[in-house]
């Protein structure tokens, strides 16, 4: 009876995980839909609905390969761009790199440096 007890538990916490695994990939999913969409209001519900911070959350998502606001360059989202760029903390931006080199730099060489959002990395960072 124990070992039934202690494989039923056991098998609880491994679906247990996988199912939170899920939710947050579903999450992830509705993020970066709000963020494709410029969709502000929905992007804040699902961080309300969840109980979620931008900044608590910002460097374990990506859509498509991007952090939260080179998505949100790529996509040309400059509501949700902004919303983002005012939430976070400088600092979390900064350190937001691809390939070693600084998202503002990143921006400008792949042909995204007069898009609204990287204004408004620009205006956060005083440069």
């Amino acid at each position: 009876m124990k070992k039934l007890a202690l494989a039923t538990i056991v098998c609880g916490l491994v679906m247990g995980t996988s199912i939170q695994t899920a939710s947050a990939n579903q999450v992830a999913e509705g993020i970066c839909t709000a963020i494709s969409a410029d969709d502000r209001q929905r992007l804040r519900t699902i961080l309300s609905n969840h109980n979620m911070r931008l900044r608590n959350i910002y460097s374990g998502v990506r859509c498509n390969g991007y952090s939260m606001l080179q998505f949100a360059i790529t996509a040309e989202a400059a509501q949700v761009g902004e919303m983002i760029t005012r939430q976070l903390p400088a600092s979390a931006i900064e350190e937001d790199t691809v390939n070693g080199e600084t998202m503002l730099n990143w921006a400008e060489s792949s042909g995204y440096g007069s898009s609204a959002v990287v204004d408004a990395v620009r205006s956060r960072l005083g440069e």
